[in-house]
C-alpha cells in the first residue's frame, strides 16, 4: 500500500523561510493520507492537511506513514519502541528538527509520538526534534490502552494478532509506564496539549474511553465530541470546531518558546540539549 514507511510532503514543504512544520501522525491500520481524508482517498488534496497548509502558508505540512496493521496477514507492525526509533530517523532524515514542531496525531499515533519524544531524550542523537517539539494533538489516543484491542486479539486467535495490538491491550504495561512518565516527568509534561476524544460506538465499541483518552496531566482537558473513532479524524469543514482550534493551537505555540528538553548524564546533573550537542566529539 502506498504511503507507508515515509513523510509525506502535503504543503510548503520546501519553503527553508517557514517558521515550523506540522507534522500528522496516522494510528491503527491508517494511511498518511486516507486517515484524514472524510472519504479516506489517498490523491485528493481537498482534505484538512491542506487546508491548514492554505491558511498558514508559511508552516511545512507533513504526514507520516508508516506500517501498523492489526492483523499479520494484512500487513506488518513494529514494537512502539522501534518504531520511534525508525521515525525519529525518518524524520532527521527530512531535516525535521531544525525549526519548531506541532504533532497532530490520531489513536496509537499519540504513543509513538510520546514515545518517540522519550527516545530522542533518552538516546540523544534525535534530542533536537525533542527539543524543538511546541505541542501535541492527540484525537482519541488510548493513553492507557483500548479495550477494543483486547477484543481484537480474542477474536484474532486464528487471523494473528500484531504486537501493536498487544501494545495496545488496557493497561499494558508499556503503556501505563509511558502515561506515567509524562504525567510526573517536568519537561514532557510542559509540552503544549490539546485533546479531543469519541463519545460514540465504533461498530458498537467505544474504542477509546474517555478515561483512556485523558492524558492525565495539569491543565489538559479532554474534549468530548460528537464522533466515533474513525469519524474523529476526518474533519470535514474549516468550520470544524476540532479544525479551528487546531489551527489556533499552531499559531499560538509555534510562537511560544519552551524550556529545552534536557537528557540526564549518567552521573552528574542535566545537560541542556543545545549545549550537549556543542559539547559532543566530532
Amino acid at each position: 500500500m502506498s504511503n507507508f514507511n515515509d513523510l509525506i510532503e502535503i504543503s510548503g514543504c520546501n519553503n527553508s523561510s517557514r517558521r515550523g512544520d506540522v507534522i500528522f501522525v496516522h494510528g491503527l491500520g491508517g494511511t498518511a493520507r486516507g486517515t484524514w481524508h472524510p472519504q479516506e482517498k489517498q490523491d485528493d488534496d481537498n482534505f484538512w492537511c491542506a487546508w491548514l497548509g492554505e491558511d498558514l502558508p508559511d508552516v511545512g505540512i507533513w504526514s507520516l506513514g508508516y506500517e501498523v496493521e492489526p492483523f499479520r496477514w494484512k500487513g506488518n507492525s513494529m514494537p512502539l519502541s522501534d518504531r520511534a526509533t525508525n521515525s525519529l530517523d525518518l524524520l532527521d532524515s527530512y531535516e525535521i528538527g531544525d525549526r519548531p514542531i506541532i504533532f497532530i496525531t490520531h489513536s496509537m499515533g499519540g504513543l509513538l509520538v510520546k514515545q518517540m519524544l522519550r527516545n530522542a531524550r533518552d538516546f540523544g542523537k534525535w534530542s533536537a526534534i525533542a527539543s524543538q517539539t511546541r505541542g501535541i494533538v492527540f484525537l482519541s489516543t488510548p493513553h492507557s490502552g483500548a479495550d477494543m484491542a483486547s477484543w481484537i486479539k480474542h477474536i484474532g486467535g486464528i487471523l494473528q494478532t500484531t504486537v501493536s495490538v498487544e501494545e495496545l491491550e488496557a493497561h499494558h504495561s508499556r503503556l501505563r509506564e509511558l502515561n506515567l512518565l509524562y504525567r510526573n516527568d517536568d519537561q514532557f509534561s510542559q509540552i503544549p496539549m490539546l485533546v479531543y476524544c469519541e463519545t460514540r460506538p465504533t461498530k458498537g465499541i467505544l474504542v477509546v474511553n474517555q478515561t483512556s483518552a485523558d492524558p492525565g496531566i495539569k491543565g489538559v482537558i479532554p474534549v468530548p465530541m460528537d464522533f466515533d473513532h474513525i469519524s474523529i479524524c476526518k474533519v470535514a469543514s474549516r468550520k470544524s470546531q476540532i479544525y479551528r482550534q487546531v489551527k489556533r493551537f499552531i499559531d499560538k505555540n509555534l510562537a511560544t518558546p519552551l524550556p529545552p528538553i534536557t537528557q540526564k548524564e549518567k552521573q552528574g546533573d542535566a545537560i541542556p540539549i543545545e549545549r550537549q550537542s556543542q559539547e559532543s566529539p566530532p
